[in-house]
C-alpha cells in the first residue's frame, strides 16, 4: 500500500503551493509624490501695513511670500542638492568599507530628481 510519506494528498504534485516557485524581482519605473509639512517657518517680509489703530497687518494680497520662503529658507531641493555634494565629498575620501560605499551611492541615486511642485504656505501669523 501507497502511503505517500505521511504527507497530505495532492502534496506531491508540482503545484502545490511549496512547489511553486516565486518570481524574480524586477524593476518598475514610478513618480512618486511626497507631501511634507513643517510649522513655524520664520520668513521676514515687509509687505505689510498698519491699521486705524496701528496694529500691523498682513497685506490681503500676500502673494510674495513663496518668493521670500523660497529667499530665506532651504527648500528640499535645495537641501538634496547640498546633500549631494557632501555624498560625493565622502566617497570620494577613499577609506570607506563597501557597504557604506553601497549606501551611499544608494543616497546618491535618491537624491536626484526631486522637484519642487507646488507650494502652499498658509496660517501665516504676525509674531
Amino acid at each position: 500500500m501507497y502511503d505517500n510519506y505521511n504527507y497530505p494528498p495532492g502534496a506531491d504534485t508540482p503545484d502545490a503551493p511549496w512547489n511553486e516557485k516565486e518570481n524574480p524581482e524586477i524593476e518598475v519605473v514610478a513618480e512618486v509624490t511626497v507631501l511634507l509639512k513643517k510649522s513655524d517657518v520664520k520668513i521676514s517680509t515687509s509687505n505689510y501695513n498698519f491699521d486705524e489703530d496701528g496694529e500691523i497687518e498682513l497685506n490681503d494680497c500676500y502673494c510674495d511670500i513663496e518668493e521670500y520662503y523660497e529667499k530665506q529658507c532651504n527648500p528640499i531641493p535645495k537641501m538634496l542638492g547640498e546633500l549631494t555634494k557632501y555624498i560625493n565629498g565622502e566617497l570620494a575620501g577613499g577609506d570607506i568599507s563597501a557597504s557604506r560605499r553601497q549606501e551611499l551611492e544608494a543616497m546618491l541615486q535618491d537624491c536626484v530628481g526631486w522637484e519642487t511642485v507646488d507650494i502652499e504656505i498658509e496660517d501665516y501669523k504676525i509674531e
